[in-house]
């Protein structure tokens, strides 16, 4: 999907910084947030709907409807952003049949045994195994806050643990 400029894990999903730094930055036109809970809530998909600017649209979707979507080709066709909550959704949904071919660790929620990777990216011994089976298969797996950061490798993640 050449139309895909991102996919990124970030605990606050639709927050300031995704929209001011890395929308501007990929000219991001749709964006598609997979998360069971925000698909099955009306009021946060309203909230994930009403926080991104008019010129960009959203879709919340669940990993069961997106992976029908991705397969039916349905996807939006414009600068598309993935977006997920957590590691565990992005690799079901990766194993489901949604196949990026990158991943960036944007924002990770801290609480519970997590340790600090790089900058503002926390992680767990368990989120790090979430997306091991991506590395292994090919996916660039890397930590990114903002554009301003250098890409912090999978790899220097895994050193850590």
């Amino acid at each position: 999907m050449e139309n895909l400029k991102l996919t990124r894990i970030d605990f606050r999903l639709i927050h300031g910084q995704v929209m001011t730094r890395w929308v501007k930055e990929h000219n991001i036109k749709d964006i598609v947030v997979i998360d069971d809970k925000s698909a099955k809530s009306p009021i946060l998909k309203k909230i994930l709907l009403n926080a991104a600017p008019s010129s960009v649209n959203v879709i919340v979707e669940s990993i069961a409807s997106a992976t029908e979507k991705w397969e039916k080709d349905t996807f939006p066709k414009n600068n598309l952003l993935i977006l997920f909550k957590d590691t565990k959704t992005a690799a079901q949904a990766w194993k489901e049949g949604i196949k990026f071919n990158s991943l960036q660790i944007g924002g990770i929620e801290g609480s519970g045994n997590k340790k600090n990777i790089n900058k503002n990216i926390v992680m767990s011994q368990e989120d790090v195994q979430d997306l091991v089976p991506l590395h292994e298969n090919g996916v660039r797996v890397y930590g990114q806050p903002i554009p301003e950061d250098a890409e912090y490798s999978f790899e220097n993640i895994l050193n850590k643990f």
